[in-house]
Formats: structure tokens, C-alpha cells, sequence
């Protein structure tokens, strides 16, 4: 087995090394002929490929898109590799981090910059937070591979977003063998069956039920995770968990662990519902885990990616809306943290109106705070998975925080983005010129903490709240909470 580690935001690209079956890596330049084709063919089929077309390949994205064609990032490539066919390939990376199979049994591990140990404390920690399992939760250490690792985020998570839309109902075909006859006459089945006469009448309803196809495969999954030693315990994380894994078992009473593969072979289209939205994420993952022990991290087809992928803007940026609202719940502070979803659609908000009062350009604002009395916007928060250290913002970060700015009437605009202790000051401002300091965009900086091989999980936990009240008190010494003064 080879093994590709490289790390996320890399956009200078650094020198491929592989490791052979978990040893130390070596140069790309050192593999065998035969190594070197394999990991040429692997890398090939991601090369320049969008995240999106990585999802329909197989691969699971975290967190979850529900709206493709306002997102953006739709043609987001994971990585890009240069000088492929020579013996000094260059990877350069994206925010996107996860590990994945490929083909020829080659596995690429996406991992984030911020994560100094082989542990990734920090991609556990910001998926504890969004996901909200307790800091308690020890990690699984999986003795099969990372994908158990993680599913104990993503499966509570998918389950208990889907389940809060409601039990999952679809129209199915019921065969029945009694004297209540109340849908169609299945004479095949009743000559087969009721001959001679006994009573009893074959016959078939359409019933509009939750026990189908679909919540079938989600109790298959429950109670594969219940034979899981390392699993199981996920199933009762919090009273929402119980309740959701309760109500699936509850409502699949034509349970049969013996259909478990024609369960699977029945959902393996997507979910297309309107409202259910929330259950086509949740049947991915469903199905990949009940077959994931034959279809195995790093067995894939050429045409198939096997694994987790984690957009690290989107996991950042929801991270951030957990740890902003606590961090203003202990501090007691009156302003409303408004947080438009573009994976969703929800709170989408307009650029332009038409004269006939009609809206055009929708846009997304990470975040908008407001005062809590009028509901005024008072600043625009931005959230940046990248690096932010630099005296000059990009361009196109600027031109986007002040047009939001300017559209919701703010003065006041920030720019939230991960930060190393080693790199420069987390801090700095900028003022508008030509309107004397009362429009500013500044960058505020979270502290990621590094770690080794001797630290815990609690350990990195406790590091990381100090580092989340640190940003708190960047954030109130530059006046985002500071409370709106009521007239009198």
C-alpha cells in the first residue's frame, strides 16, 4: 500500500513524498518504476478535478451541500500536481482536507496545516464543535482506518438534521394474504397460494409509509454501528441521538437483517425530495458505511474515489458560528449574529433590486451582526480558511467585505481566519481612505495551538478554549461587541 500525506492551503506546492505500506516517506524520485506508474495513474485521476465531481464519484463531502448552483465553488479543485511525469512531481493544495482510496491501491491523506501532530486534534476539534459531540467523546482509534474515526461526527450529525425534517415517507408496494381485501387482487399469487380456497386472498396496496426503502437503510446502518465496539456508543451520545436512532427503529417493523444487500441495491439512486432534503447526505454516507468493508479505503476503480472529503471553508466558517454565539452568550452580549447558509439557501440574501422591485444577485454574508432593539446591521463578519498574516488583504477579500458592507449600511467589517503562534501579529486594521478612519476592515486571527505525540485530546481542548476567548477579546477590543446605545 503507498501512502500520499501532503497538507491543505499549500498554493506554492511542495515535493511529493510516499510512504510504502506506513514506513517512512521517501522521495518520489526513490519509488521503484512500478510504484512510480501507480502513483502517477492515482494522482492523475484527481488532478485539476472539482470537489464536485469528486462528491459524484463516490467521495462523501463535510459539510453537506444542499444548493449546487449559488455556491461558487463548484469547480473547487482539492489539488494539482505539476511535473507528473517526471521524478520530481510538485502537489500545490486547496482548503480542502480528508483522505481518500484511489486506484492501485494508492491512499492520499489531505491533512490540515494546523494539525503538527499525526493525531489531526484540529479537525477532531472543529467537527466536535460543529457536529456537537462532547469534548468527553474519546476517539475511536480505529484499528480498520480513519473512516470509522470520523463517522462518529458526520453519521449523529446527518441523522439528527434529517430526522429533525421528519420521518422519511414514501409511497411502497405492501403484498398481503388475508380476508381484509382492501387493495388490488394479485391472482398469480393467490392461485399459488390460496388453492384450494382457504379464505385468504393474495392481493397488493400502495401505502404512504415511514417504513421504506430509506429509513430501511438507515436502521441497516444503525444496527450495523451497534455490532461496532468503537461505535456503538455514538447511537446514545445525547437525548436527540436516542431519540432519532428510537424513532427509525420504531417506525422499520419489516426489519430483516438478511436483506441488508437488497436494502442497499434499492438506494443507491439519490434521494430527490423537496422537503427531505436533509436525507440524501444521510443516505450517502448510509451506504457507504454497510459497504465499506468490500468496498475498502484505497480499492477503488479508476472512476471511483473512496473516502471523506472536508471543505475546510465551510467546516471553518460553521465552526466559527458555534464558537461566536457562545462566546457572546458568556459574555451577555445584545447584538444578533445573523448567519446566511450559501450550502443550504438559507437566509440568502440580494445584491441589486430591479425598478419593478424585483431582486437580482443573491449573496451570502457569512455573517451579519445586529442590534438587538432595531435589528440594524452593525458589522459584517467574514470567515477565511486561509492565510491572513500578510500586511496586504487580497483584493478580492477587500472588494467582497466592503460591497457587503456598503449594501447593509455597516462601517465596520472583519475578517476571521485560523492562526498560527509561530506567524505574525492575529491583528491589524485598515481604514478606508477619504473617509477619516470611520470605515474600517480589520483581520482578527484564532490561535491554533501546536501539539505532539505526548499531548491528549483534552489537553488540545483546554489550549483551544483559552485560544476562543483570546479571539473574543480581539473581537470586543475592536468594537464588534460592544452594544448598540439605545436613544433616549
Amino acid at each position: 500500500m503507498l501512502y500520499i500525506r501532503i497538507n491543505d492551503n499549500d498554493f506554492s506546492g511542495s515535493p511529493l513524498t510516499v510512504s510504502v505500506d506506513g514506513g517512512i516517506s521517501s522521495a518520489f524520485a526513490e519509488l521503484p518504476a512500478g510504484q512510480k506508474s501507480d502513483v502517477r495513474e492515482a494522482l492523475d485521476s484527481i488532478n485539476n478535478v472539482s470537489l464536485k465531481e469528486l462528491e459524484e464519484r463516490g467521495a462523501i463531502v463535510f459539510p453537506s451541500r444542499s444548493v449546487e448552483g449559488e455556491l461558487g465553488d463548484g469547480g473547487k479543485i482539492i489539488c494539482s500536481v505539476q511535473g507528473l511525469e517526471t521524478d520530481r512531481p510538485v502537489v500545490k493544495t486547496t482548503n480542502v482536507m480528508g483522505f481518500f482510496g484511489l486506484t492501485n491501491g494508492v491512499q492520499v491523506s489531505i491533512r490540515s496545516r494546523f494539525d503538527t501532530g499525526e493525531r489531526q486534534f484540529f479537525l477532531h476539534y472543529m467537527l466536535r464543535k460543529v457536529c456537537s459531540v462532547s469534548p468527553t467523546v474519546e476517539l475511536t482509534h480505529s484499528e480498520k482506518d480513519l473512516f470509522y474515526e470520523f463517522i462518529v461526527y458526520l453519521f449523529p450529525s446527518l441523522l439528527k438534521k434529517a430526522v429533525s425534517q421528519g420521518l422519511f415517507r414514501a409511497y411502497v408496494n405492501r403484498e398481503h394474504n388475508d380476508a381484509n381485501v382492501r387493495g388490488v387482487i394479485n391472482f398469480s399469487r393467490h392461485f399459488r397460494h390460496n388453492i384450494p380456497f382457504s379464505g385468504k386472498i393474495a392481493y397488493r396496496t400502495r401505502e404512504y409509509s415511514g417504513d421504506n426503502s430509506v429509513t430501511q437503510l438507515v436502521r441497516h446502518t444503525i444496527e450495523y454501528i451497534a455490532e461496532i465496539k468503537e461505535l456503538k456508543n455514538i447511537l446514545s451520545l445525547d437525548d436527540e441521538m436516542e431519540k432519532s436512532v428510537q424513532l427509525v427503529r420504531g417506525s422499520t417493523e419489516s426489519y430483516d437483517r438478511a436483506a441488508r444487500t437488497p436494502v442497499i441495491n434499492k438506494n443507491l439512486r439519490p434521494v430527490s425530495h423537496p422537503y427531505y432534503t436533509e436525507y440524501e447526505p444521510l443516505r450517502k454516507l448510509c451506504v457507504r458505511i454497510l459497504t465499506h468493508d468490500r468496498v475498502s479505503y484505497g480499492a477503488s476503480r479508476h472512476d471511483q474515489v473512496n473516502g471523506i472529503l472536508f471543505d475546510g471553508a465551510s467546516l471553518w466558517e460553521e465552526y466559527l458560528n458555534v464558537v461566536l454565539k457562545e462566546q457572546m452568550r458568556a459574555r451577555k452580549i445584545p447584538l444578533l449574529l445573523e448567519h446566511p447558509n450559501n450550502r443550504t439557501g438559507e437566509g440568502r440574501k440580494y445584491l441589486f433590486e430591479t425598478e419593478s422591485g424585483g431582486r437580482k444577485t443573491a449573496i451570502f454574508p457569512d455573517f451579519v451582526l445586529k442590534s438587538a432593539d432595531e435589528g440594524k446591521p452593525v458589522a459584517i463578519l467574514d470567515a477565511k480558511y486561509k492565510h491572513l498574516e500578510e500586511s496586504d488583504i487580497p483584493r478580492e477579500d477587500c472588494f467582497q467585505a466592503l460591497s457587503y458592507m456598503y449594501r447593509f449600511g455597516c462601517n465596520r467589517g472583519v475578517l476571521m481566519y485560523p492562526h498560527s503562534y509561530k506567524d505574525k501579529t492575529p491583528v491589524s486594521d485598515l481604514y478606508l481612505a477619504g473617509h477619516e478612519k470611520s470605515v474600517s476592515l480589520s483581520t482578527v486571527g484564532l490561535d491554533i495551538p501546536e501539539y505532539d505525540e505526548s499531548d491528549s485530546m483534552r489537553d488540545f481542548t483546554g489550549r483551544m478554549a483559552v485560544s476562543e476567548r483570546l479571539f473574543a477579546d480581539y473581537m470586543a477590543s475592536h468594537g464588534i461587541e460592544q452594544p448598540v446605545q439605545r436613544e433616549t
